[in-house]
């Protein structure tokens, strides 16, 4: 070698090594925090230019022939402490990237609090952040057991992410995939160490797995519905799906001198990739919520003709105005009802305000008192709400409409015992609202009842509700039950029942 300073660089991997030169042990100057045992260290060299003979002599069991897979690095000093700096500043940079974009999620989430996917980019980033320190050994004192935990943890919130971006049909591929995750990571932690390396390359070839049959699915979707939706947030996030599976099977299985490079900056593309998902998920969810204005006021005229039907006004007026002869305090309570039941309709039809539960149920109560009176108690009402759900927010009119088509298109028409009935109850998080009436039903492959005004009006005012779903079941002679499913949401502020300006 040319005359100079010249040194080794021995990985992490082998600083509880003990090294000879020529067959005499030497001294190691560690890099880093001292504080920690296995940090990269420094050999220096003579100063004279000579041949020399390294051995290495691994800490564990005598006549252990494990290979050396990460490089030793030999060269001048400053070319050594160079690469090495590259390599630190690579690291920091993708801390910094980590946790800047942890922060930017957290607070788009403080500002949309029942949007499920900020929260869930948020744990990840932040996930990943600690998982990077706990590797590099710098501001935690961590191990591989907690660097792996960390890293399982992080792609269980990656994948409750990816679901909060489209539903798609193998959202129950994603949901079951979790639960072998969350056993690795308790696994990781409680494994001796005798076995963990073993363990480690096992629980990689799962997450390449599952991440290779993952990026599948994303790709088949994407050439199957491109056309039909808005594709750029799973494309994004396919892309950067791509990247990370090309950064971890980099730095797991590929052994080169700038391995660890190149899984760096795999991991830096990926992570911007992943924050471009925020603007993009924004712009969409800002677009839809744009489409259901526009067609709520298309609709608007159909939907309150739908609402007040010109038949019912004439019948109530009618009691009204027989019972101011009879019994003309009956005739003021019906007034009142109707007086609610009208109000209601023209001012919080005409809202995408969000109201309470408890406000539709009050107006509920009026229409059915109205109905009951009209047609002399000739139904039975059963009502089954969770009064902790009252004060949660929903959509306007969402469940008025459903109570009415029951009444008049199933019970009117069916004799016999009649019975109505409302269930507000929470399950798993979500508002699950069953419409049951025991009356005259139909058959959902022949009749049109499906598609009226008021059941597609309602359909599509919870397509942008994440995780909203709507059933409808009818059996001839035997009576209909819909099944209306939604997120629960709390009331940030308190807004009269009939003050919507």
């Amino acid at each position: 070698m040319p005359t100079g300073t010249y040194a080794l660089l021995i990985p992490k991997s082998l600083s509880s090594s003990t090294i000879l030169l020529d067959g005499k042990t030497v001294e190691t100057t560690q890099i880093g925090n001292k504080r920690l045992v296995e940090q990269p260290s420094l050999l220096l060299l003579d100063d004279e230019p000579k041949q020399f003979r390294l051995t290495i002599q691994h800490a564990g069991q005598a006549g252990d022939s494990t290979p050396i897979e990460e490089s030793i690095l030999i060269g001048p000093l400053h070319a050594i402490m160079t690469t090495q700096n590259a390599y630190a500043d690579y690291e920091f940079f993708m801390l910094l990237i980590s946790i800047l974009i942890a922060m930017f999620y957290a607070i788009v989430y403080l500002f949309h609090r029942n949007e499920r996917l900020y929260g869930f980019g948020t744990a990840f980033f932040l996930l990943t952040s600690f998982s990077i320190m706990s590797r590099e050994g710098m501001w935690i004192s961590g191990s591989d057991k907690i660097t792996l935990s960390l890293a399982l943890l992080s792609i269980i919130m990656l994948i409750d992410f990816s679901r909060c971006l489209e539903h798609v049909s193998f959202d129950r591929f994603l949901a079951i995939s979790r639960y072998p995750l969350y056993g690795l990571t308790v696994l990781a932690i409680l494994l001796p160490s005798s076995v963990y390396e073993t363990f480690e390359y096992f629980v990689w070839m799962i997450v390449l797995f599952i991440t290779f049959f993952w990026v599948g699915l994303n790709i088949g979707w994407l050439l199957e519905k491109y056309k039909s939706g808005n594709p750029l947030e799973l494309l994004t996030f396919t892309l950067a799906q791509l990247v990370g599976y090309i950064g971890i099977t980099t730095s797991t299985f590929i052994v080169s001198p700038d391995q660890q490079l190149y899984a760096n900056t795999f991991t830096i593309i990926y992570l911007l990739l992943m924050f471009l998902l925020l603007p993009i998920h924004l712009s969409t969810d800002k677009n839809k919520k744009q489409q259901v204005e526009s067609l709520a006021s298309q609709h608007e005229m159909s939907f309150f003709n739908a609402q007040i039907k010109p038949h019912f006004l004439y019948n109530t007026f009618g009691n009204v105005i027989a019972l101011c002869y009879t019994s003309p305090p009956d005739a003021a309570r019906l007034l009142s009802h109707l007086s609610t039941y009208v109000r209601f309709i023209f001012e919080n039809g005409r809202t995408e305000n969000e109201i309470s539960i408890r406000q539709e149920v009050d107006m509920i109560d009026s229409y059915l008192a109205i109905e009951q009176i009209r047609f002399r108690n000739s139904f039975e009402i059963e009502k089954e709400i969770d009064e902790s759900l009252l004060d949660c927010s929903i959509p306007p009119l969402l469940i008025q409409p459903l109570v009415e088509n029951a009444v008049r298109h199933g019970l009117y028409r069916h004799p016999g015992q009649k019975r109505l009935t409302l269930s507000i109850q929470e399950r798993n998080g979500m508002i699950e609202i069953y419409v049951q009436d025991t009356g005259s039903g139909f058959d959902p492959d022949l009749s049109k009842e499906t598609s009226g005004i008021g059941i597609c009006n309602i359909k599509n005012r919870i397509e942008h509700l994440q995780g909203a779903t709507f059933d409808l079941n009818s059996v001839l002679r035997k009576g209909t039950t819909i099944h209306l499913r939604l997120p629960k949401q709390e009331r940030t502020k308190n807004i009269n029942a009939y003050d919507f300006n």
